[in-house]
């Protein structure tokens, strides 16, 4: 891999990696003074040759200012420009040395006190991945969820622990590790890695990593979008913690083989259904979002309960051949109701008929004032 490559890798880790400096205090110093001392190890070894380069990272430019070759017993000491002062001058200083190709860089500097103590760059022996990239085991993995129209927003956290004693890398540049993600996964982004962000691809539905990877814990934070309400998240190799957050309000939904667990909350009015399983071997997360209860439309119940009323009204009515009401309807509203339909379907019944004779008209008047009378004397 270029070493450009490979400096942006290792800025990646200096910026967000916790320090790695060793506490052995330096003896006799009666006053700070702007020197790193420190040592070179290969693996647990000293390197016993090589230079020593270090860096200044400010706000308005960064590159190398001086280097040192390591002594026989891989120690080194360079002279900084200033004593460093996070506060006041907020500038980073770190060293890094080369070895059979790959850099190494030692944590950053940003205080005084720092210089008190051994600075340690940490080299390792190289090992060469397959092609397509070595399986690497996930000690966790953390998928925060947020339900979305057309299916879900995915931040998902990965922690790797490379369990080797030599650095992994791909001698053609090629892929160091890979990992599938969600068929339907899109819009991808790169958030906070151990890993330089340019030396992280996706393609063809999984990510690609072709930065070397050092012995030890890494982290990788990416996001997307699943573009589907139910799908499966591909576990191969072994993973120790799988965990599934959802954001709540959210619909019910199943996880398997995931147990929903305890809520969490990680903010006031920011909460997470929690479904968790660990001990995984080449497993999958079949996400299932459960069907919502069938209910029947307010406008639908409304004309269903109208259709109702009036097939009772329309049999009370021609099975009594009035506008009486069937016996012991209830009084009221649903009374009131049975003769107004009895008055409608009675007009209806004279005008299909057409029998204008005046006996036909007498009856048809008769019936309708009857019903009427009833219709008046209601309360």
């Amino acid at each position: 891999m270029p070493k450009t490559s490979l400096l942006s890798f290792s800025l990646a880790l200096i910026l967000s990696a916790p320090s790695h400096i060793l506490s052995a205090p330096v003896h006799g110093q009666e006053e700070v003074i702007p020197f790193l001392r420190g040592e070179v190890r290969v693996g647990n070894d000293p390197m016993s040759d090589g230079v020593v380069v270090l860096h200044q990272v400010s706000a308005e430019s960064s590159g190398e200012i001086d280097s040192v070759r390591v002594d026989a017993d891989g120690s080194f000491q360079i002279r900084l420009p200033f004593v460093p002062n996070h506060t006041s001058r907020p500038e980073i200083f770190f060293a890094s040395a080369e070895f059979r190709g790959l850099l190494y860089f030692g944590p950053a500097v940003t205080e005084a006190v720092q210089l008190d103590s051994l600075y340690l760059i940490q080299a390792y022996d190289t090992l060469s991945v397959p092609p397509g990239g070595a399986q690497i085991p996930l000690l966790a993995r953390n998928l925060f969820l947020e339900k979305t129209e057309d299916g879900w927003t995915a931040t998902d956290v990965f922690r790797l622990r490379q369990d080797g004693d030599r650095t992994l890398y791909s001698p053609e540049e090629g892929i160091v590790w890979a990992y599938p993600l969600p068929n339907s996964a899109t819009d991808f982004q790169v958030g906070q890695a151990d890993m330089a962000p340019d030396a992280i691809r996706f393609e063809g539905g999984r990510i690609e990593v072709f930065s070397p990877l050092p012995p030890g814990e890494r982290y990788l934070v990416i996001r997307y979008r699943i573009s589907e309400h139910d799908f499966v998240l591909p576990l191969p190799g072994r993973t120790d913690r799988m965990e599934v957050l959802v954001r709540e309000p959210a619909p019910a939904a199943e996880f398997h083989p995931l147990s929903l667990s305890s809520p969490v909350e990680l903010e006031p009015g920011n909460a997470f259904r929690r479904y968790v399983a660990d001990s995984l071997l080449d497993s999958e997360v079949r996400s299932e979002i459960a069907p919502e209860p069938w209910s029947l439309p307010a406008e639908w119940l409304g004309l269903l309960m109208a259709g109702l009323l009036g097939a009772v009204g329309i049999f009370g009515y021609r099975r009594r051949g009035s506008g009486v009401p069937p016996q012991g309807a209830p009084p009221g509203e649903t009374f009131r109701n049975h003769l107004l339909l009895a008055i409608a379907t009675l007009d209806e019944d004279f005008q299909e008929k057409g029998d204008t004779s005046p006996e036909a008209r007498t009856r048809y008047e008769a019936e309708r004032q009857e019903i009427l009378s009833k219709l008046k004397s209601l309360p």
